[in-house]
């Protein structure tokens, strides 16, 4: 028989290969090369400022050596090379310089999932080809665009803007994670504003105008076929594209630890991959002449490959699915070489890989809280089983993933374990299964029968949302731990690396205990600390003390403050470990968004219009009994007045609401000699120059500060005076306009 391609390649071509691949013995496992190149990696993210790329090539000079001798000292070297990589990868960003204020065009692709705001569409942009007059420089290799569009914009299409650049400063914040860094790492290194646009045609040739326009045809049919709500179910499990979801329903999953279902996890290119496994060798073994020069299970696994990136790219390459797409290519690559793989190695091997391409990875939540859950499920043998396997596998993704969440969002979802187990099965064998093969025939042109499995899928995932909301009603079903209790991380920590020992070491249950810390709700504060939150022009300021707790707000007028308040509220709220605050100062009728929760409210005198259904309030006056804990109201005299706090025998603290200098005046009369000893004073930043220059000469000896002018500081109180928190020098990362 004549041997075909398959048997050349298995008799020359793979023992060859093989032979270039270096063994166990004269080399160390790709564990730990991942390991050492992580280590490197990491000690490079631990400095804020730059340091001089010629060291650590210097570094990596000296260590080859000792590579050379020694078989370990190739970690050495492996360390300080991936040191010196993220030292000349941050350095290529910096090159970038942008300039705002300047008019220009470009053509681009669409790079994220573009987000409606009222009429603007959000999104990024990487420029495939700039005009003469865009901005000198080396240019960004991202934009972030915002503005109206003719037409529904979907991701890899490709666009011809013009554009006005704007400031840096103008791109939104979080609290809950470092978005300058984030930024720096993607590429984002511009911000500019859509003054004309153009949807450019595909290209026949282009794989990128193919996958835009395949996903956008899916977009389509689910929007005909479904409304709003249940076609982003199906497009977010199909498709990774869940803008259309409400926040209110990525709550209820990110509450119950869900929130892995509705996006293109590392399971769905499995899936994928899997079923063009099982499709080609089926295929194949029905072709004679196939099966004589090419087996059929080899033939599946190298077509698992190209589908495994394709679905990850068509799904727009979220860290998940480029992981699950290096793993299953490391395995397939692997059988096809004759080689023994297993499943730490295409982990290690995957994390590496994203790390290589954008070492900002490793700064960034999702990358850990992936490679974390794949490492829980690979420890305990996931897939080797039935359903004991899933309770273990969930159980141990939920110990593996507590310290994370404890530590980043000060939260922790105690009924994720049975969430999980009982929802997984719904999502992963049913409503997956039916969303690809209504995605693949809507592609096709099969509307009527693409249309019945759609509305199938979102009927399960209404049920399935409505079982996930009625388990939040159970008691205790999250903890608010708080994330500053380094102590509780390091016991979890600990307990971890004892628990996931292989078995029969003497004492893994035992292990548990170490994670008891986390589980115990965060206490307050023994000292008064008071923290100004910097939300544009308005005033948001939180203070604790013991188990009492408060806010003052005060000009939360726009939408976009309104919106950055409440971010920065929750935020606190959660490194706290609090639900609510004991009271909340409203010194006008605005309010962040969302609302508050309090559990007692104060209002100025004489205010009228307040928002509804917001509970009992108060009226700021300076013989209210029940005034928040260790404070008083000063009392103006007056029937209309902002509400004016303080705080201390002094008193060493003030807390003024918006006034004109006539109403600053009086404020004057009241107390002039008392508030000579005011040590630290808050203001709105409305207050004009008279009104500062009046409050500057009635308290001669405070730090006074406008909230809303100055960034966001914290203050305590010691030895009877308040010691503001030193804010870390400048990163490299924070680019100045």
């Amino acid at each position: 028989m004549r041997v075909g391609a398959m048997g050349y390649f298995h008799n020359n071509i793979r023992p060859s290969v093989a032979k270039l691949l270096p063994g166990t013995k004269s080399w160390p496992s790709l564990v730990l090369v991942v390991l050492a190149a992580g280590l490197g990696m990491g000690a490079f993210h631990s400095f804020r400022q730059l340091p001089p790329l010629w060291i650590s090539l210097l570094l990596c000079l000296v260590s080859l050596p000792f590579a050379w001798k020694w078989r370990h000292g190739v970690l050495l070297t492996l360390a300080v090379a991936a040191f010196s990589w993220g030292v000349w990868q941050a350095e290529s960003r910096l090159a970038v310089h942008w300039t705002s204020a300047r008019t220009f065009s470009v053509e681009g692709r669409i790079s994220s999932i573009p987000q409606l705001g009222g009429r603007d569409y959000r999104f990024q942009l990487t420029p495939e080809r700039w005009s003469g007059d865009s901005p000198a420089g080396k240019h960004p290799a991202i934009l972030q665009i915002h503005g109206s569009l003719p037409e529904l914009p979907v991701v890899g299409q490709c666009w011809q803007l013009q554009l006005h650049s704007e400031a840096l400063s103008t791109l939104p914040k979080s609290p809950f994670a470092d978005l300058d860094r984030k930024r720096f790492w993607e590429g984002i290194g511009g911000v500019a504003r859509i003054e004309n646009a153009r949807l450019l045609p595909p290209s026949l040739w282009n794989l990128g105008d193919q996958i835009a326009a395949a996903r956008q045809a899916v977009l389509q049919a689910t929007n005909m076929a479904l409304d709003r709500e249940s076609a982003g179910f199906v497009q977010a499990i199909s498709v990774g594209v869940g803008n259309q979801l409400s926040p209110e329903i990525w709550q209820i999953y990110r509450d119950t630890g869900t929130a892995h279902l509705l996006v293109i996890s590392g399971s769905h290119v499995a899936v994928v991959a899997g079923l063009i496994l099982w499709l080609v060798q089926w295929v194949w073994r029905r072709i004679p002449w196939l099966v004589t020069r090419w087996p059929a299970q080899t033939a599946g696994v190298i077509a698992s490959i190209p589908a495994a990136w394709a679905y990850a790219s068509f799904a727009g390459m979220q860290i998940p699915g480029e992981r699950a797409a290096w793993m299953i290519s490391a395995a397939a690559i692997a059988w096809l070489l004759g080689r023994s793989h297993q499943a730490w190695q295409g982990l290690a091997l995957a994390a590496l890989l994203i790390v290589l391409g954008n070492p900002g990875a490793m700064v960034d939540v999702g990358f850990w809280l992936s490679l974390g859950a794949v490492a829980a499920l690979v420890a305990v043998g996931y897939g080797e089983g039935g359903w004991r396997t899933l309770l273990r596998s969930q159980w141990a993704v939920f110990i593996g993933l507590l310290p994370i969440l404890a530590g980043l969002f000060g939260q922790i979802s105690l009924v994720s374990p049975l969430a999980n187990i009982l929802v997984i099965p719904l999502v992963e064998l049913l409503a997956v299964p039916l969303a690809l093969l209504g995605t693949l025939l809507a592609l096709v042109d099969m509307e009527w029968l693409s249309r019945i499995l759609f509305r199938l899928v979102a009927v399960q995932m209404d049920g399935i949302t409505a079982l996930l909301s009625a388990l939040l009603h159970i008691p205790f079903a999250q903890v608010h731990t708080g994330t500053g209790r380094i102590w509780a991380l390091l016991a979890a920590t600990a307990g971890l690396s004892i628990f996931f020992l292989p078995k029969g070491w003497p004492g893994r249950p035992l292990a548990l205990l170490g994670l008891v810390p986390l589980l115990v709700p965060a206490e307050g504060n023994t000292n008064f600390e008071l923290r100004n939150l910097s939300v544009h022009s308005g005033m948001v300021l939180f203070w604790q003390k013991a188990q009492d707790s408060g806010v003052v707000t005060a000009n939360l007028w726009k939408s976009a403050t309104r919106r950055e308040a409440g971010q920065g509220f929750s935020a606190v709220l959660q490194q706290k470990g609090l639900t609510r605050v004991s009271d909340w100062v409203r010194t006008d009728i605005s309010t962040p968004l969302p609302a508050l929760s309090a559990i007692h409210q104060w209002g100025p005198p004489g205010a009228r219009n307040y928002p509804q259904n917001i509970g009992a309030l108060s009226v700021c006056r300076a013989n209210a009994s029940d005034a928040p804990a260790g404070m008083h109201f000063v009392d103006l005299g007056k029937a209309v007045q902002p509400c004016v706090l303080a705080w201390g025998s002094g008193p060493d603290l003030l807390i003024l609401g918006d006034m004109d200098l006539a109403t600053l005046q009086r404020l004057g009369k009241v107390g002039s000699s008392s508030f000579r000893q005011v040590k630290l004073a808050f203001a709105p930043a409305s207050f004009a120059t008279a009104e500062r220059a009046f409050l500057a000469g009635l308290m001669p000896n405070a730090a006074i500060h406008y909230a809303g002018d100055d960034p966001s500081g914290i203050w305590s109180w010691q030895n009877r005076h308040f010691v503001q928190s030193v804010s870390p020098v400048r990163a490299y990362w924070q680019i100045e306009d």
